[in-house]
């Protein structure tokens, strides 16, 4: 019998908040993140860098990445499902993936309805600054013109899947799930058709075995399971470790950006931006 009885994956760019979304609905008892899910193509590269084959809080020894063996051209997500109900004890019928990619997206889908499983897709948004500043920190060697052209690159291919996506489908944005936490996951568990659980905001509860993702977000989350601080830039590493274990919404960008930088992201990306921009009430 089928344990995998729906995927969400969750779609838009990196650096939007998926990762934190992914670990909130990975706390419901009824599921379980894995993760960036299209990693998976590398546990079995050696040659390909540790952090991209191997699970981001246990490393090669995880109970769940380091010991599944996947078949070749695979359904990932009850493949998955069989492993960690034999290895962890976990039954989930729910699999959250947070690859926001869209052709691996296109890919899992259509394999996923020749089976039970039922995809649901979650856009996560958040305004285009924030992103891009995001980026522009984690690779400082990028001009401020080539960030933003990415981003608006990947947005479109995003908002095209959204469009064609047959399946269940919502829009969220992330500083709205920042700022209103309880009542966004209220609204997505609606969506899932899963009953609401207040301690899916409690992040101590849960033990994670995650391909991919944002180091930051994972630290916080996971503290007392994570050592990923070490990875870090000195100027991330500092703002993580004084930042509060609570969700706190990241506006960094208001102070980070400069005004011409703020000038280049207008002039290039004002009008892509116009659905995701924040206005904070």
């Amino acid at each position: 019998m089928r344990i995998n009885k729906k995927v969400c994956f969750i779609t838009g760019t990196g650096h939007s908040g998926s990762t934190l979304l992914g670990l909130l609905l990975g706390n419901h008892s009824q599921s379980f993140y894995c993760g960036e899910g299209e990693k998976s193509r590398f546990l079995t590269k050696e040659k390909a860098p540790l952090q991209k084959r191997s699970c981001k809080f246990c490393g090669i020894h995880c109970p769940v990445w380091g010991t599944v063996s996947l078949t070749s051209d695979c359904d990932l997500y009850e493949q998955l499902s069989q492993h960690i109900s034999t290895t962890l004890g976990i039954t989930a019928p729910l699999m959250i993936d947070s690859t926001s990619g869209a052709d691996w997206i296109h890919q899992q889908y259509k394999k996923l309805v020749k089976t039970e499983a039922k995809p649901h897709l979650i856009f996560l948004k958040r305004d285009g600054r924030g992103v891009v500043n995001s980026y522009r920190r984690k690779y400082p060697d990028l001009s401020i013109e080539t960030i933003i052209e990415n981003w608006i690159e990947k947005i479109k291919k995003a908002q095209a899947l959204f469009e064609e996506f047959a399946g269940p489908k919502i829009i969220i944005h992330y500083e709205e799930l920042a700022s209103n936490t309880t009542s966004i996951l209220k609204g997505l568990c609606d969506f899932l058709t899963i009953p609401h659980e207040p301690q899916m905001r409690d992040f101590s509860r849960q033990t994670y075995h995650i391909l991919g993702g944002n180091n930051g977000t994972q630290f916080l989350a996971a503290r007392h399971q994570s050592q990923l601080l070490q990875t870090m830039t000195p100027s991330n590493r500092q703002y993580y470790q004084e930042h509060q274990s609570d969700i706190i919404l990241d506006l960094r960008w208001q102070q980070e950006l400069s005004p011409e930088q703020h000038q280049i992201f207008a002039r290039l990306a004002s009008e892509v931006n116009q659905s995701f921009e924040w206005h904070p009430s």
